[in-house]
């Protein structure tokens, strides 16, 4: 029994560290760590010890009561259909309902983790959206499992891969799965109705960054440099340019690129990634030597 009691509580103790490591930041987790493991390892000493005091109360209790029996014959009780179906209710059977509460707090968990999910994509994508592919287990995700989710207004992605590492940070990897039918063209005869432009989305540079910046800028950099080029330009609606034959050239072009009030933090994420960038008028000047 103690083994059994050891076992749920080490599990319980790991799970709570995973969920400070996921929802805290490093110092304060850290400190919490210490206090979750400090109060574990006091239940589990006092566990030991009132065992065998208790044992002991529970046998003089037993004793004490088939003393009195022995003296007046107690009638048995009617079975009732309300008796027999009580081991059904999670009130009146401890096992029962310590599995909804565990259910319950999995579920809670899981809501928590998608919401830092839709955090991670808005950052790129505001219009993003998904689903599950099947829902996870909350132990797979906490022991570093890949989950694959749908999503929806995210560039040509149809697919992303979410993974949580030891420290708790999220890993987002878009994809894409399948094959699309070519957009209806709008018939030319009816009227488009004006609307209002929306306000411009917030970006999380990093993120995006992250998720789209860094893999498309380094498989057009590799080729480029391959071909002597040492720097190119991002205009502001995302078009990677260089100067071929002294004209433009396009190579590509970036998706959800930030505006140009971003541009000083995405040059600061540039030169972490050994890159330099410098404003030069209308564009973003990004290069490699």
């Amino acid at each position: 029994m103690q083994k059994t009691i050891f076992t749920k509580s080490l599990r319980i103790l790991i799970t709570s560290l995973l969920l400070l490591a996921v929802f805290f930041q490093k110092e304060r987790s850290q400190l919490l760590m210490v206090v979750v493991f400090l109060i574990w390892l006091f239940v589990i000493i006092a566990t030991v010890l009132w065992k065998p005091i208790r044992n002991l109360i529970n046998h003089l209790k037993s004793l004490a009561e088939k003393s009195r029996n022995t003296n007046t014959p107690q009638p048995i009780p009617p079975v009732c259909e309300s008796e027999i179906t009580k081991t059904d209710n999670p009130v009146t059977n401890p096992t029962l309902h310590q599995e909804v509460l565990q259910e319950h707090q999995e579920e809670m968990m899981l809501r928590h983790i998608a919401l830092r999910i839709t955090d991670k994509l808005k950052s790129a994508y505001p219009h993003a959206t998904w689903q599950w592919q099947g829902k996870p287990l909350l132990q797979n995700i906490l022991q570093g499992s890949t989950v694959r989710i749908s999503v929806e207004d995210m560039a040509e992605f149809t697919h992303a891969d979410i993974t949580f590492d030891r420290f708790g940070r999220i890993h987002v990897e878009p994809m894409i799965i399948g094959s699309f039918a070519a957009s209806p063209v709008p018939d030319a005869t009816e009227a488009v109705p004006a609307e209002a432009e929306p306000e411009p989305p917030v970006v999380d540079v990093n993120v995006w960054y992250e998720l789209i910046g860094q893999k498309a800028l380094e498989n057009i950099i590799t080729e480029l440099n391959a071909n002597g080029y040492t720097k190119l330009s991002i205009k502001e609606n995302g078009d990677i340019v260089i100067n071929r034959k002294k004209k433009e050239s396009v190579q590509a072009t970036l998706d959800a690129f930030p505006g140009k009030p971003y541009w000083e933090e995405l040059i600061t994420v540039l030169e972490e990634n050994e890159l330099k960038g410098k404003v030069t008028g209308s564009c973003l000047q990004v290069s490699w030597i």
